[in-house]
């Protein structure tokens, strides 16, 4: 995530840290004594924290990563990162991963790098925060303010837990960037009639969130790559079309291969109205239902007689 607005998770992280580490620790008694650099020297990319911290061990590093999907390189990227951290800052380090969405059918999240080579042994253990397992009630009464967020992920999260998580959010001075992602995860699981109704939000601030935006450029792309083995508008077109399914089977679960084949009749245009109404409405009936008037609007107006 290479923006802080990217989930705002930097943001989140270091504006309620104390309160993120001392519930993942179960220990009241830790206190963060600063917020350090993530930058490191041979490596291009950031994480999104990296915290000084003080408890019952001593003194330690909190590095941690959020992930929207599961990534198979997470093993390799937490070795990396651990031992970069601990040799610039000459602490121990406890690295942890979030996840927020549920791994694909049959994938086994790791939890550990490990590697033998020529009878020598590589290993690196990191703490796994998996969201969909998480008691969303637990994250609210305790304020982790970094997980608030994500909320709608949680396990049997509600209306009510929502809304319990948008009036948390709102009481906290300079975490207004947070808004926008809780609407976002919201209407993948209520749709954005419902979130409008709860929070009283206008959808346009979904589209505009890094998570939108992350969702579709995943797609394109995927797009991207078949297009340079079958010509970039067939690549764009159908790196819409998986953006398109992934939001359907964060909303709905899976999608039925009868839809799947009707959106790879449609054309691009298309496609990016279709993401709006996967969006918009409360079921996957009521998406088949706007495909088929799609459907039956393109027919009339390749033959015009089917209107008379």
């Amino acid at each position: 995530m290479a923006k802080d607005a990217d989930l705002s998770s930097k943001q989140a992280i270091d504006q309620t840290a104390e309160a993120w580490i001392r519930w993942l620790l179960a220990d009241q008694d830790v206190v963060v004594e600063a917020r350090l650099s993530t930058e490191f020297q041979f490596v291009g990319r950031r994480n999104d924290s990296l915290l000084r911290a003080r408890g019952k061990v001593g003194r330690f590093l909190a590095l941690t990563e959020i992930q929207l999907r599961h990534d198979p390189a997470m093993p390799r990227r937490m070795r990396a990162y651990a031992a970069l951290a601990e040799e610039k800052y000459h602490l121990p380090v406890y690295p942890i991963v979030i996840y927020l969405l549920p791994p694909p059918e049959g994938a086994e999240i790791a939890t550990r790098f490990y590697r033998e080579f020529m009878g020598l042994v590589a290993q690196q253990d990191f703490c796994v925060v998996k969201v969909w397992e998480i008691d969303p009630w637990a994250v609210l009464r305790k304020q982790v303010l970094t997980l608030a967020p994500f909320v709608p992920l949680m396990r049997d999260a509600d209306e009510a837990a929502v809304r319990a998580s948008a009036a948390l959010l709102r009481q906290q001075p300079g975490l207004e960037d947070l808004d926008s992602v809780l609407a976002f995860f919201a209407s993948l699981r209520f749709g954005s009639e419902e979130v409008k109704r709860m929070m009283d939000w206008m959808i346009e601030l979904v589209r505009e969130t890094p998570l939108y935006q992350e969702i579709l450029e995943e797609g394109l792309q995927e797009g991207h790559r078949k297009g340079h083995r079958e010509g970039r508008r067939e690549g764009l077109v159908e790196g819409r079309r998986q953006s398109l399914l992934d939001l359907l089977a964060h909303r709905f679960g899976p999608v039925p291969k009868g839809i799947e084949r009707r959106l790879a009749a449609r054309p691009l245009p298309d496609l990016a109205a279709l993401i709006d109404v996967a969006l918009d409405v409360d079921s996957l009936a009521d998406f088949e239902a706007q495909l088929a008037v799609m459907e039956q609007s393109s027919a009339e107006a390749a033959d015009p007689e089917q209107r008379e």
